[in-house]
């Protein structure tokens, strides 16, 4: 059934993609930007854009009147050096604690029957060679605490009579991706960046199998659902797979030093994480078909 869909974060990795494929699943969209040249990228996708304060209740309140669903993916994410500095997180923060319970409470009032909130994998304890399911343990640091006030807000909005759902994803995979250029530039130079023991599990998700996710979304239950590639395999692998592409026989960890500067960061990335969908999967229509060690060849 056809849904209006209010999306934010709509211009950003997820967002640009999600856009597109919610209009090609025969939804009407609403897209929050910030420039008229996002506007017109919005336009082009077949989305109406708006320009609103994700900050401002009372202004997205009526933003989002008439909506039938939000996909609150709004997200500002540091990369390189300044990831390592907590001031950089300040914004992505305050979107998932402030802006996100703020969303969700306009939604309720407004009357918006589902409220989809972005979420993340990585504070999962390790598992080892273990499947990670939505129970288990989650271990926190400063700059994975919001996701606490992001998830609970969709839970609030379940608790009021609505549908609020969490997606939480694993690492993301795409050409456009920051993070994924930093793996790939690191393998140039002969540097293996994935931190954390190499016979460990990392679990990615390509933003095009995210992307599906979110759509599958608009008719699951309300609930938490962890979305990863199909099958996670060993850093060590990874590893092998981009020295291949670099043309290299090998290549080395990064330094300890680096490794230990990244401090908690580097602790929460670096545990075990085969992270498992079969939730999604089994409550949804979503089939992830992505294995995103084949896809490191798009970055180049």
């Amino acid at each position: 059934m056809s849904q209006r869909v209010f999306v934010t974060g709509a211009t950003g990795v997820l967002g640009r993609r999600v856009v597109p494929a919610l209009v090609a699943a025969g939804h009407t969209v609403t897209a929050v930007v910030r420039t008229e040249a996002k506007a017109d990228a919005v336009r082009a996708a077949g989305a109406t854009p708006v320009c609103v304060d994700l900050f401002d209740r009372d202004a997205v309140r009526a933003a989002i009147t008439n909506h039938d669903s939000i996909a609150q993916l709004a997200t500002n994410i540091p990369t390189g050096a300044s990831a390592a500095l907590r001031s950089a997180w300040r914004t992505n923060e305050s979107l998932r604690r402030d802006a996100a319970p703020a969303i969700a409470r306009a939604a309720v009032e407004a009357g918006v029957a589902r409220f989809i909130q972005e979420s993340i994998t990585f504070p999962y304890a390790d598992g080892g060679d273990e499947w990670i399911d939505e129970q288990r343990e989650r271990s926190y640091y400063w700059a994975t605490d919001s996701t606490v006030a992001a998830e609970a807000a969709a839970a609030d909005v379940t608790v009021s009579g609505g549908v609020g759902v969490v997606l939480r994803f694993a690492m993301f995979m795409a050409p456009d991706s920051a993070h994924t250029h930093a793996f790939f530039s690191a393998a140039k130079r002969g540097l293996f960046a994935l931190v954390g023991d190499v016979d460990g599990f990392t679990s990615f998700i390509h933003v095009d199998d995210a992307a599906a996710a979110v759509v599958a979304a608009l008719d699951a239950p309300a609930g938490t659902y962890n979305v990863a590639e199909p099958d996670p395999v060993r850093r060590s692998a990874h590893r092998d797979a981009l020295a291949e592409l670099v043309g290299r026989s090998r290549l080395r960890p990064i330094p300890t030093l680096v490794e230990r500067a990244g401090g908690a960061a580097a602790n929460s990335l670096g545990r075990s994480h085969r992270i498992s969908s079969r939730r999604l999967r089994d409550g949804s229509s979503w089939l992830p078909t992505i294995h995103c060690i084949d896809r490191w060849k798009e970055v180049r």
